[in-house]
């Protein structure tokens, strides 16, 4: 099952992608006479609803597709695609994931008995949709980079997950794009020590829009997240290639690591790291007019076009 978040006439609507079209859910629950809209209401609704809203949406697409109404079953075309899950309560980032990503920056990843997940957190304002702009910050900040990345959406509150269960709380998965900025210019002048070269680096991955995520949520169609190709591309331009399973902490250890500390909600968002390829290692960074693309096996493509601020 493919979800999506689309606008249509001012409106964000919440449905499922197939072969026909978008079944508008909340269309067709009222269609139908299901009293059980509000199950399917919202991307953030749904996840919360677990099976009961898994249950819903197939029991629409069934009873939408032979009908055929536009009032429910959208054309694609006539829609423009938002982040599938437009406003999730936590992005959770993980850094140095990728053995070649430390290598191409000149270091050599920490034996992982010795290591942990690196995490930080994106704001909720840096989520965009397929087709929406990545926009360049300015002066502040002038080496904006790409990171393909595979994100997981968690479908069920986790806290204290075991990592051979961590499998159960996840609802789906979606292409991320982990936008960087590489380098601040400040009117202001610092020493350089750790601790301002940390914050910069995390600083520069807070800009509004630098966090696409999309098309779609794709649900109950991966049987193995770790067995994925994953490609980012700038200009038709292979940057990244790689598979999920050169990740150094899998996505069940990493779940299981989290939710040691904190609660996982339904729609919190793990963006799982990224691979080798990176613009910063070349200085190949991202310019007005770029077009990037992340592609993740299954998941579609997410694409942005970037854009002066």
């Amino acid at each position: 099952m493919k979800l999506v978040t689309f606008a249509t006439n001012g409106q964000e609507r919440f449905g499922v992608l197939t072969a026909e079209g978008i079944v508008d859910l909340v269309a067709a629950a009222e269609a139908s006479g299901n009293g059980k809209s509000v199950l399917v209401a919202d991307a953030l609704a749904f996840l919360e609803a677990g099976v009961a809203g898994r249950d819903l949406a197939a029991t629409l697409v069934d009873w939408a597709l032979p009908r055929g109404d536009v009032a429910f079953l959208r054309s694609p075309s006539s829609v423009r695609l938002l982040a599938p899950v437009p406003r999730p309560p936590k992005i959770l980032c993980l850094a140095g994931n990728y053995a070649e990503h430390w290598r191409e920056g000149g270091h050599e990843a920490p034996p992982k008995m010795n290591h942990t997940p690196e995490v930080f957190v994106k704001p909720v304002t840096t989520i965009v949709g397929p087709d929406e702009p990545i926009v360049l910050p300015g002066a502040i900040c002038t080496a904006v980079d790409y990171e393909g990345e595979l994100a997981v959406v968690i479908g069920r509150r986790a806290k204290n997950v075991a990592a051979e269960n961590a499998l159960e709380y996840v609802a789906g998965y979606a292409n991320f794009n982990d936008i960087s900025g590489r380098r601040l210019t400040l009117d202001v002048h610092r020493e350089p020590t750790a601790r301002t070269g940390w914050f910069d680096w995390l600083n520069g991955k807070w800009f509004d829009t630098f966090g696409p995520l999309g098309p779609y949520l794709v649900v109950d169609e991966v049987a193995d997240p770790q067995v994925l190709a994953i490609q980012t591309r700038v200009n038709d331009a292979v940057r990244q290639s790689a598979s999920t399973g050169d990740m150094i902490f899998t996505i069940v250890e990493t779940i299981a690591w989290i939710s040691s500390f904190l609660a996982l909600q339904p729609g919190d968002v793990i963006a799982t790291g990224t691979p080798s390829g990176v613009g910063a290692t070349t200085g190949t960074f991202l310019r007005a007019g770029d077009v990037v693309e992340v592609e993740t096996s299954g998941l579609g493509i997410l694409r942005n076009v970037v854009a002066e601020g």
